[in-house]
């Protein structure tokens, strides 16, 4: 059990819940994340743990603190029929006649969002501070 908020519910009073059709989905309020693609060059010095700054499109004056959770360590390539479906995330390259550094998704767990504001694809700006420690200090 946990909290979340219900969306896309697709029933009605009387009907039957049948095998492998969805009726809802069921969001996961409890903990939010934000995905951000940094480029390969910017990855130098992030971890788990980096110090992070995120704000919303939706609300540009909140700021939000997080703190890295994760980054991938694959990406599917952009050369066609080398992507297994459902494998490694794609991540568009914007141009494709100059070579444009990789980029890897960053999974960014926010301490404490604004219920109100975040959404399951929301769009977010993310700052990571690799220099900073757990206690503010630089390095």
């Amino acid at each position: 059990p946990f909290d979340g908020r219900i969306v896309s519910l697709k029933t009605s009073t009387g009907q039957f819940a049948t095998a492998l059709k969805p009726v809802f989905t069921l969001i996961d309020t409890r903990h939010w994340y934000v995905v951000a693609n940094f480029r390969e060059t910017e990855l130098k010095g992030v971890r788990a743990g980096t110090p992070a700054t995120v704000y919303l499109m939706s609300d540009t004056g909140q700021r939000f603190q997080g703190s890295v959770d994760s980054i991938s360590y694959g990406i599917a390539p952009d050369e066609a029929g080398l992507a297994l479906p459902g494998g490694l995330p794609r991540i568009q390259r914007t141009l494709n006649w100059v070579h444009v550094s990789q980029r890897f998704p960053v999974k960014i767990r926010i301490d404490k969002p604004n219920p109100e504001l975040f959404r399951v694809g929301t769009s977010a700006v993310a700052v990571l501070e690799p220099g900073r420690g757990d206690n503010g200090e630089r390095h």
